[in-house]
C-alpha cells in the first residue's frame, strides 16, 4: 500500500512540471517592447518632432534581418514588428533594420 501511495504521490508531482515544460517559450525582446511597423512610423515622427517618417530612407545597403536572417524589405510581412533599426548619425539614412514575424 506505502508502494502505491509514493507511485501515485510521484506521478502526480512530474505531471505538473510535464504540462508546464509542454507550453513554448513566450519570446521576448533585448532591445525593449515591441512596436509594429505603423506604430514605429507614427512614434518616429513624435519623438524627433517635425520628423516625418518619409526622412528616414531605405538604400539597396540597409541591412534587414528577419527573425535573425538576412531579407528583403519588400518580403517583410506587414505583421513583423521592428526590434531595433540604426541609422546613420544624421538620422536620414537607416543602416540596419531588425523585425520579428508576428504570430
Amino acid at each position: 500500500m506505502t508502494r502505491l501511495t509514493l507511485a501515485l504521490a510521484a506521478c502526480i508531482s512530474l505531471a505538473s512540471t510535464a504540462s508546464a515544460s509542454l507550453t513554448p517559450p513566450r519570446q521576448r525582446s533585448l532591445f525593449g517592447p515591441e512596436v509594429s511597423r505603423a506604430q514605429a512610423l507614427k512614434l518616429s515622427g513624435e519623438a524627433v518632432g517635425s520628423r516625418t517618417a518619409s526622412e528616414f530612407k531605405v538604400t539597396e545597403r540597409t541591412e534587414v534581418l528577419l527573425d535573425g536572417k538576412a531579407c528583403r524589405y519588400a518580403d517583410v510581412p506587414e505583421q513583423a514588428t521592428i526590434l531595433r533599426m540604426e541609422v546613420t548619425p544624421d538620422g536620414k539614412i537607416v543602416l540596419r533594420l531588425y523585425f520579428r514575424s508576428g504570430k
